[in-house]
This record gives structure tokens, C-alpha cells and sequence, in this order.
């Protein structure tokens, strides 16, 4: 018990207040993503913003579109809520929690032309990232969320990968 006190409060004497941590700091940037799904992988970007309620907790909107690949097109938004612990001077870790919508589109050729469906998927994102800020302007991130959706009673979930730069005002 000693031990894991002792952590924590090491934890928290490293967790140090940041500019871009701080309340009404805003960024927007843009993320390359790879969607990982049971054997279906895809690749997309995504142009992101993000804005800083309180210290520490921002709200950040991200529109997806992820490239078509094997007659699939996606696109997606989400909207996340990131607590981000500002470690040292220049870098950040978060968890991040949020709502998510992912649109597909199948569009199969066929003897008789063109077969198409399109499902909407709503549900939930969680996850985690990371961040370096460059300079007081520029930030470079990584992040893994798990998105768990739902349509007509049928869930699934997909993971995403990204990699992404923001430039912070």
C-alpha cells in the first residue's frame, strides 16, 4: 500500500501545468488514421479541433474519411472528450472517451450494373494518446481508440490508429 501511495504521489508532483493544457487554448491539425477491422484494414484522414474547457480537459471534433478499398468507402465524425496529463515540459498522455459515427458505403459491380448499401453506425469511442509539443504553436500526436457502434441491433467495434499535427492558437 505504501508503494502504490508513493506512486501516486510521484505521479502527481510529475504532472506539471502547461500553456497548451490550459483553459481556452485551441488547436486544429489533422491526423492520418488506420481503421482496424477484423481482417478489413483501411486508411483515411481526418481534420481535427480541439478546444480546452477547463485546464487539463478539452473537447476535440474530428471528421474521418478513410480511402475506398475492396468497394467500401467510410467517413465518420467524433466527438471526444481528452484529460490530458501534461508530463515534463513538452509532453502529454490522455485518455479519451466520446461519441462516434461511421457511414459505409458499398458500391459492388455486378452482371446487371452496379449493386449499392449504405449503413450508418453510431456508438462510442475510448482510448488513449499521446503528445509532443514542437514549439508553443505546434504539436505532434499519436492515438489508439477502440470504436464500439451499433445499427439495427448489430454491434461491432473497430480500432484506429493515428498519427497527427496540430497547430495551437
Amino acid at each position: 500500500m505504501k508503494k502504490i501511495l508513493m506512486m501516486a504521489v510521484a505521479l502527481v508532483m510529475a504532472v506539471t501545468v502547461n500553456a497548451q493544457s490550459e483553459k481556452g487554448a485551441m488547436s486544429v491539425g489533422g491526423n492520418i488514421n488506420f481503421g482496424l477491422d477484423h481482417g478489413y484494414n483501411n486508411i483515411g484522414l481526418a481534420p481535427k479541433f480541439s478546444y480546452n474547457f477547463i485546464d487539463h480537459l478539452r473537447g476535440e471534433a474530428s471528421f474521418d474519411y478513410f480511402f475506398k478499398k475492396d468497394d467500401i468507402s467510410q467517413w465518420g465524425f467524433n466527438l471526444n472528450l481528452h484529460y490530458v496529463f501534461d508530463i515534463k515540459e513538452k509532453h502529454g498522455l490522455y485518455p479519451l472517451a466520446g461519441f462516434a459515427y461511421l457511414h459505409q458505403h458499398v458500391s459492388i459491380p455486378t452482371p446487371y450494373g452496379k449493386a449499392t448499401a449504405n449503413t450508418g453506425h453510431a456508438g462510442f469511442n475510448l482510448g488513449a494518446g499521446y503528445e509532443f509539443r514542437v514549439s508553443s504553436h505546434f504539436k505532434i500526436s499519436a492515438e489508439g481508440k477502440l470504436q464500439c457502434l451499433w445499427n439495427d441491433g448489430e454491434s461491432g467495434s473497430r480500432g484506429v490508429i493515428s498519427i497527427g499535427a496540430a497547430y495551437i492558437f
